[in-house]
């Protein structure tokens, strides 16, 4: 299993109590490469002569050693699950990673732990319980290199009795989470929360509450799409790239459609959107707008600004359903639309909610697509 090394940062859900015992991190020696060894270079000065000023060990130079891919140089294959018993030399691409693995051991038995030392370069825990009855300890320090985290010191299994949980684990947290549902995210990020809670519990065995399960949701999917001010802070750079690189409505037919739907994530509010069609009938959005909510004043603005700075030439159609803010928005004085006409699919729909008929509808929808005597 390939260790995660982007997994979101978990330092600020554990309690630290101060329990250290000021032991002194040992750091080993750097250990001798195995395996087929490339013979060391002899570098000799230019002139042939060897000048009696340069360290004798500046001339050889060991290859194997610079260009090694020995597999003790990368990360330890232990999986984050947690089923299998921790040692002493496991290591971990980084902090987080390494914690995920020591919340996940001691939830999977039951057990649960104290932080008694956490910054920078170390993370120290032991049981809840320990002193006679549990000596359970893991120090965790990065290593000389700050390549890995490596496991320094561990003592283990848990010798104390298992405490009866029956709903909720201490180390069961959002991060624990997340990375248990996080393939699950990635593959239908609408996915219920109902139904990553039954997965957590079938997985676990604990019961974690629909708070905590929406939380580590929104943890995954700030972490496939990006986090929620990050992507409105790209916002104005991309409708900058848009004006300069996508003239939408120059070679579009001349009608535009209009209609909102309305935000439910993190930031609500309403999506005012206008697109287009090209010759190729390909459907282009050409315009959109974040506002509070739908009102009067909101379309005025939206409306306006379309047809001020994108549908600018004479004769476009403005194609709308018969809301009222969008029908008074172009009243007002200014609006700048001289021809709009309303959506046959909304007055279809709205037709089908008072008549019950599927024929009726039908009728309506090809009297509306009908030629004129003019046109015919």
């Amino acid at each position: 299993m390939v260790l995660d090394a982007a997994i979101a940062d978990t330092s600020d859900e554990d309690d630290i109590e101060d329990f250290s015992d000021g032991e002194a991190e040992a750091v080993p020696e750097t250990q001798p490469l195995h395996g087929d060894a490339v013979p060391a270079t002899r570098v000799e000065p230019e002139g042939g002569g060897v000048s009696s000023s340069t360290p004798a060990h500046y001339l050889s130079l060991n290859l194997a050693a610079m260009y090694s891919s020995n597999a003790k140089d990368g990360p330890s294959s232990y999986p984050l699950s947690g089923e299998m018993e921790l040692e002493i030399g496991l290591k971990f691409p980084n902090r987080e990673t390494a914690m995920l693995a020591v919340k996940n051991y001691n939830i999977r038995r039951s057990a649960e732990y104290k932080v008694v030392e956490s910054d920078q370069s170390r993370y120290v825990c032991r049981c809840k319980q320990f002193g006679d009855q549990c000596r359970w300890m893991v120090r965790v320090a990065k290593t000389r290199s700050s390549r890995f985290w490596k496991f320094r010191k561990y003592e283990g299994p848990h010798s104390c009795l298992a405490s009866l949980m029956s709903q909720d684990h201490a180390q069961l947290d959002s991060n624990v989470i997340c990375q248990h549902i996080f393939p699950m995210v990635h593959a239908d990020a609408t996915i219920c929360v109902k139904v990553l809670q039954g997965s957590v519990e079938s997985a676990y065995g604990y019961k974690v509450s629909y708070k905590k399960v929406w939380h580590a949701k929104q943890k995954a999917i700030a972490r496939i799409y990006g986090d929620w001010d990050e992507s409105y802070d790209q916002l104005r750079r991309y409708l900058n790239a848009l004006q300069a690189f996508l003239p939408a409505f120059r070679h579009c037919i001349p009608l535009v459609s209009v209609d909102r739907t309305h935000l439910y994530g993190k930031y609500a509010g309403t999506l005012l959107m206008g697109i287009a069609q090209d010759g190729n009938n390909n459907i282009l959005p050409v315009a959109f707008a974040l506002v509070e909510r739908e009102n009067t004043d909101s379309w005025y603005f939206f409306l306006t600004n379309l047809r001020r700075h994108v549908a600018t030439r004479p004769g476009v159609l403005l194609i709308s359903d018969r809301h009222a803010a969008i029908k008074a928005a172009l009243e007002r004085e200014g609006c700048g639309w001289e021809h709009n006409v309303y959506c046959v699919r909304h007055i279809a729909s709205n037709f089908a909610t008072s008549f019950k008929s599927k024929e009726a509808k039908r009728h309506l929808v090809n009297a509306a697509y009908s030629k004129t005597q003019e046109q015919s």
